[in-house]
């Protein structure tokens, strides 16, 4: 029935008869009945929409303004913005649900609380701005009533924490360090009964994904000794036990991106090869039914590779742009996919292990000096603008480099982009780069930039007998240190090559 005939309805109870006092009371009570079975109904209507209404009272604040963002990244997103009146009553009302995720409702620049926005999305709460946590009240959400009731009783047991340290650092109390022990003890107990008794709440889920894993105690290898690698291994193999890559919530959290970073840049080998290899088995995690989480794992797996610190990772930004930019098109606008397919074709010729184009370059007496004829076991290829600033300052360290090494069947193949020989000579002058092979491209042959990548300089590749590609984008204060990584390796140890290259362009977008 609706509210017109509600209000009708009484009208014609009240009016269609003289009766008596005691009848009179019946007809208000009934009038009461009625009227609270409307605003019932208009109650029950407004909870059942598909849009948010968190209504908030928070004690110490008044006519300001405040922000519902959620987590996004190392960021906020604002979601909606509110005033607060002079009693600290809030309201955050639109029709549309909310993504959900955790969110802040935030109070000027530094105070903030925390807000689980699940499905259920009309609730009020209640605090004070003294401590939010403590005097929080929630009506209306069962997954804040659990987060909040589980912050409770962990903010207790910190403060408990706090009394005894205060205690043993003031009193000298003995006992403290055992009793410490024993609450952080019962902290994880109460922790992971919680995490059980409601399983399937997204606020289990949250603290489940803040979960390390619990690494059992290493075995014995044949020989005898502890397996020193087992704590790694099995730390990295249940690493995402605990959070559930495909749920798109996690998205908007703090949780999801530092857990990723920590993955592919502590636990992963920095190889092409097992970047590679995990970065498709964490998307084989990730549906393809959901764009926005699909996009955000593939941005957050391929956006530090862009410019790399470990050489030789270039490989594995090309395969992710040809699996996940290239290959799923759907995702990005089409300038993204646009600049990948161009980025692409020039960094796959010129990835470790293929061997470089050639350059027709000439000397200063006008003389053919390609590249591939140069013989040495090592050549290294420095390709500067003479008028370039970063390539003024890395000449010095290039010539300092040549010193140490000359005699040891490493070439230098000074190439420059520039086509005006007074500036060229005049730079080979000042920086005494006589000894090193130096060349012009006088004729227009070489693309220095799609060619040779770059689109910025210097660039410097150390290349082997063969002139195949051995590193690239290599910082001229690091060709000592690579060279002595090539020495041991040539001897027989292989250590890690980590080296910062200079930056690239970015393309990797959102």
């Amino acid at each position: 029935m609706g509210a017109n005939c509600l209000t009708a309805s009484i009208q014609d109870v009240s009016t269609a008869y003289q009766p008596t006092m005691l009848f009179k009371e019946m007809v208000i009570r009934v009038k009461k009945l009625l009227i609270a079975l409307l605003f019932g109904l208009a109650f029950q209507a407004t909870a059942q929409t598909s849009g948010y209404r968190i209504e908030a009272n928070i004690k110490g604040i008044r006519d300001s303004t405040c922000f519902l963002a959620h987590y996004l990244d190392k960021q906020h997103s604002i979601k909606d913005t509110a005033k607060v009146d002079a009693n600290g009553n809030i309201l955050f009302e639109g029709t549309t649900a909310l993504p959900q995720g955790l969110y802040v409702i935030s109070i000027g620049r530094w105070r903030y609380f925390d807000v689980l926005v699940a499905d259920d999305q009309q609730f009020a709460l209640r605090t004070d701005t003294t401590n939010f946590i403590t005097n929080m009240k929630v009506e209306g959400s069962r997954e804040n009533s659990l987060f909040y009731g589980f912050n409770q009783a962990m903010q207790k047991r910190f403060e408990e924490i706090r009394v005894l340290q205060m205690e043993q650092k003031l009193k000298g109390e003995s006992l403290a360090p055992v009793k410490i022990r024993n609450i952080q003890k019962e902290m994880g107990d109460y922790r992971n009964q919680f995490i059980n008794d409601n399983a399937g709440s997204f606020t289990a889920k949250l603290l489940k994904a803040s979960s390390e894993p619990d690494i059992p105690p290493a075995p014995k290898l044949p020989t005898g000794r502890v397996d020193s690698l087992f704590a790694y291994r099995y730390y990295k193999a249940h690493y995402f036990d605990n959070l559930d890559l495909a749920d798109e919530r996690m998205l908007r959290t703090p949780l999801l991106a530092p857990k990723l970073e920590r993955y592919f840049s502590d636990l992963v080998v920095q190889s092409p090869d097992s970047l590679s290899k995990e970065a498709d088995f964490v998307m084989s995690k990730v549906p393809k039914s959901n764009p926005d989480l699909r996009k955000f794992y593939i941005y957050k797996i391929t956006s530090p590779y862009e410019t790399p610190t470990i050489l030789g990772t270039d490989a594995f930004f090309v395969h992710m742009g040809e699996k996940y930019y290239v290959g799923e098109p759907q995702l990005w606008d089409a300038s993204t996919v646009k600049r990948f397919r161009e980025r692409i074709a020039v960094l796959k010729p010129l990835l470790p292990g293929q061997k470089i184009p050639d350059m027709p370059l000439t000397d200063t007496l006008g003389r053919a000096i390609p590249l591939h004829g140069v013989k040495a076991d090592y050549t290294v290829l420095f390709i500067y603008d003479p008028e370039c600033g970063h390539c003024r300052e890395a000449a010095p360290k290039v010539m300092e480099f040549y010193k140490k090494v000359k005699g040891q069947n490493i070439a230098v193949y000074a190439a420059n982009v520039k086509r005006d020989p007074t500036i060229w000579k005049k730079f080979i002058r000042e920086f005494k780069t006589q000894n090193l092979i130096n060349g012009m491209d006088s004729k227009g042959q070489v693309d220095f930039l799609n060619g040779f990548d770059a689109q910025s300089t210097p660039v410097i590749y150390v290349l082997d007998k063969d002139k195949k590609i051995i590193a690239r984008r290599l910082p001229a204060p690091e060709l000592e240190k690579f060279w002595e990584f090539l020495q041991r390796q040539k001897a027989g140890d292989k250590p890690q090559a980590t080296t910062k290259p200079a930056e690239k362009k970015k393309v990797a977008g959102r």
